[in-house]
C-alpha cells in the first residue's frame, strides 16, 4: 500500500500562470504554457514529494464567470468537480494587474469550497515588484500570502512549505494500492473521432472534457480503473493533426499527444467510422507505431454508418490498405455514444499486451529459425550469401530479438519481414510491433546447433 497523497488543486482567473506554476512545482513540462488565455481545458494531475510528504496537484482550466458558450460551461463545472476533490486550493494571482474584478469572482468561489487556502501572487520577478504589488492582495484576509515567480522558480519553496502547513490532519483520500502493474492504455486520432467519449465510456463517468468543437482536448488525462480485477491507467491525449497543419498553440497539443504515447503499453487507435480511415489517421497512427506501442484499431460511431453485408469486412480492408503497418492489430466497432460493443475493448487491450509483454526461450527460437531459413533460404546481395546462424530476444515492450549472421550486410530488409511474419504466425504477437536486430556474427559455428550455416 502507498502513502495517500493530499490533493492541492490550482485554481485561478484564465492566464495568471496557474499551468506555468504548476509545471514548476512538479519540475517537469506536464501541462501547456502558452500566453493565450484558456489554454489548459482538461484536469492534469501529477504526484510530487516535498519535505517527506506526497502532494497531487492539479491543474485545470482557468475560472470564467462571463463566459457562456459550450466550452466555458463544462470548464466551470470540471473546476468544481475538481475542487471538491482537494484538500487545499492554491489561488494564483497576476502580481503585474494587482486584484481584477476576475480575481473577486475567484476568491467569491473558493470561500464556497470551504478548503483551506494559500494565494501564490505570481510574477513577482523582481523585488520592486513584490514590495509594491503584494499588499493588494493582503486585503482578501488570507493568512498564507507567498509571491512567487513560476517563470524563474522564486518563492517556490516558500510556497511548498506553506501548502504543507495549511495542510488538514489526514488526506480526504485513503490509502491505495500501488498501480505498477496497470496496463497503460493511451487514446490516439485526430481531433474530433471521440477520443474523450470513448474515454468517459469505458471510465463510466464523465471525466475528460467532451465538446463537438474539433481540439477540445489539448492535455492528457490519466484516470485509473479496475476491470475484473485487472488495472487500467487511461490516457486521453490531445487530438493530433499532421504536423504540416500543426501551428501556434496546437503544436504544444501535439508534443504532449506524444508524451503521453511514450507512457503508454497500449494505444486505442481511434477512428471515426462516419467518414472513414483517413490519410491523416495513418499519418498519426504511423507516428505513434514508429514509437514502439502495442494496439488496437477502434472504429467509433458505427452507429452511424448504413450497414450492408460484408460492411465491417471491407472497412478493415481499407483499414489494412491504408495502414499497412496495423494488419497485425484487432480491429473493434463501437459506439462512444451508446456503449455498443465498447466491453470487448478490455479483452482485446489485455490480450495485445500478453503480446506485447512475450518472452520466447532462446531455444524455441532458434529451432523455429532453423525450420524457416530451411523452408526459405535467404537471396544474397552482389553475389554474397548471409548466414544465419543464431537468434535471442533481447527485451519485450516491444518484442526485441538480435539475429547474428555472418555477412550480415547481404541480408536484405524483406528477408527481416519473412522473419517477423513467420514469428507471427508461430507465436502470434497479435497487435504488438516487433524489432529484429541483426548483427554481424564472427563464429563459424553456433554452440546450440550441430552446424552454424543455417542457410544450407
Amino acid at each position: 500500500m502507498s502513502r495517500a497523497p493530499f490533493t492541492v488543486a490550482i485554481v485561478g482567473r484564465p492566464n495568471v500562470g496557474k499551468s506555468t506554476l504548476f509545471n514548476r512545482l512538479i519540475g517537469q513540462r506536464v501541462s501547456i504554457v502558452d500566453d493565450q488565455p484558456g489554454v489548459t481545458r482538461d484536469v492534469i494531475s501529477r504526484l510530487f514529494e516535498w519535505n517527506g510528504v506526497p502532494i497531487r496537484f492539479l491543474d485545470m482550466g482557468g475560472y470564467e464567470v462571463a463566459g457562456r458558450g459550450e466550452i466555458e460551461i463544462n470548464i466551470r463545472r470540471q473546476i468544481q468537480e475538481t475542487v471538491d476533490l482537494a484538500d487545499l486550493l492554491v489561488l494564483v494571482a497576476d502580481i503585474t494587474t494587482g486584484p481584477t474584478a476576475e480575481d473577486e469572482e475567484v476568491v467569491k468561489f473558493i470561500r464556497r469550497c470551504n478548503r483551506p487556502i494559500v494565494v501564490a501572487v505570481n510574477k513577482a520577478d523582481t523585488l520592486q515588484r513584490e514590495e509594491t504589488g503584494l499588499v493588494d492582495y493582503l486585503t482578501w484576509g488570507f493568512e498564507a500570502v507567498i509571491p512567487v515567480s513560476a517563470i524563474h522558480g522564486h518563492g517556490t519553496g516558500d510556497l511548498l512549505d506553506a501548502i504543507v502547513a495549511a495542510f488538514p490532519e489526514h488526506p480526504g483520500e485513503i490509502d491505495f494500492p500501488d498501480n505498477e502493474d496497470a496496463i497503460r492504455v493511451a487514446l490516439v486520432g485526430r481531433p474530433n473521432v471521440g477520443k474523450s467519449t470513448l474515454l468517459n465510456r469505458m471510465v463510466g463517468q464523465e471525466r475528460s472534457l467532451v465538446s463537438s468543437i474539433p481540439g477540445t482536448t489539448r492535455d492528457p488525462v490519466d484516470t485509473l480503473v479496475d476491470v475484473e480485477n485487472r488495472k487500467f491507467m487511461l490516457i486521453d491525449t490531445a487530438g493530433i493533426r499532421r504536423r504540416s497543419r500543426i501551428v501556434d498553440l496546437e503544436k504544444y497539443a501535439v508534443g504532449r499527444g506524444l508524451l503521453a504515447i511514450e507512457r503508454a503499453d497500449v494505444l486505442l487507435f481511434v477512428i471515426d467510422g462516419s467518414t472513414g480511415v483517413t490519410e491523416t489517421d495513418a499519418n498519426v497512427f504511423g507516428m505513434a507505431w514508429e514509437m514502439g506501442r502495442a494496439g488496437v484499431v477502434v472504429v467509433n460511431k458505427w452507429d452511424l454508418v448504413e450497414k450492408e453485408t460484408e460492411t465491417a469486412g471491407t472497412a478493415v480492408k481499407i483499414i489494412y490498405e491504408k495502414c499497412k503497418f496495423l494488419r497485425h492489430c484487432p480491429v473493434q466497432f463501437v459506439s462512444a455514444l451508446s456503449g455498443q460493443r465498447v466491453h470487448r475493448l478490455w479483452a482485446e487491450i489485455e490480450s495485445v499486451f500478453e503480446s506485447y509483454t512475450q518472452r520466447i526461450p532462446t531455444s524455441r527460437l532458434n529451432e523455429s529459425l532453423r525450420e524457416w531459413v530451411s523452408q526459405h533460404p535467404p537471396h544474397g546481395i552482389r553475389g554474397r550469401q548471409p548466414k544465419l546462424q543464431y537468434i535471442t530476444q533481447v527485451d519485450v515492450r516491444p518484442p526485441t530479438f538480435t539475429l547474428f549472421v555472418r555477412n550480415a550486410d547481404a541480408l536484405h530488409l524483406t528477408y527481416k519481414r519473412h522473419l517477423m511474419n513467420r514469428m507471427r504466425e508461430t507465436y502470434g504477437f497479435g497487435g504488438t510491433p516487433l524489432r529484429i536486430v541483426v548483427r554481424e556474427s564472427r563464429r563459424r559455428e553456433s554452440p546450440d546447433f550441430e552446424s552454424g550455416d543455417m542457410s544450407t
